[in-house]
């Protein structure tokens, strides 16, 4: 079947109309001026998973009641992110299978070894393998030291430690933490 030749006439009518009626304003510029953009960016910050051993000596017979760690944390080293990062979201999640409850201290450090921030204690109960996600904000214009931070130090406590734990105990204590950044900067 032959078609004529009008529709390919019909359409280019149809097109430099909408073109003609579609440019009928004046584009404003200047409205991307008070543009501010507003990215969130969520990364992994530290995870692991304990057994009672490793709260032991290296002879495997005196039970240490915590077990500390200091991990590199480059959120700040950016300077787009020093200059516009506005707020701060720390989120951690847990699982404990231990036969007694755990707390664990997360601290931000500065690049001398000092603490600059606290974060709230995080209390994990005995054989809670699914707990509430813990969350904690920090508004960084009242804590610019935050920006400061070059690592973070994770401590487990035990609590109850008037037993000893079973160092061939196969149970473990699962953590998972990352920081969520909300930044706001002009275009």
């Amino acid at each position: 079947m032959k078609y004529p030749l009008k529709f390919p006439k019909n359409i280019a009518l149809i097109f430099s109309l909408f073109i003609l009626i579609s440019c009928a304003e004046s584009l404003d510029f200047k409205q991307i001026e008070a543009y501010t953009l507003k990215p969130v960016f969520t990364t992994a910050l530290v995870s692991f998973k304990a057994k009672p051993i490793q709260f032991f000596d290296s002879s495997g017979t005196i039970q240490k009641n915590s077990v500390s760690d200091v991990f590199e944390f480059k959120g700040f080293d950016e300077n787009y992110l020093r200059n516009n990062v506005v707020k701060l979201i720390f989120n951690a999640e847990f699982k404990n299978e231990f036969d007694r409850d755990v707390t664990i201290q997360v601290d931000f450090l500065n690049r001398n070894n000092i603490i600059i921030y606290s974060f709230s204690p995080i209390f994990v109960e005995s054989f809670d393998v699914n707990p509430a996600p813990y969350e904690e904000e920090i508004i960084i214009a009242d804590n610019l030291q935050v920006l400061n931070a070059t690592q973070v130090k994770i401590t487990a406590s035990l609590e109850n430690t008037t037993t000893q734990l079973n160092p061939t105990d196969t149970s473990e204590f699962d953590f998972k933490s990352s920081v969520t950044l909300f930044i706001e900067s002009e275009f």
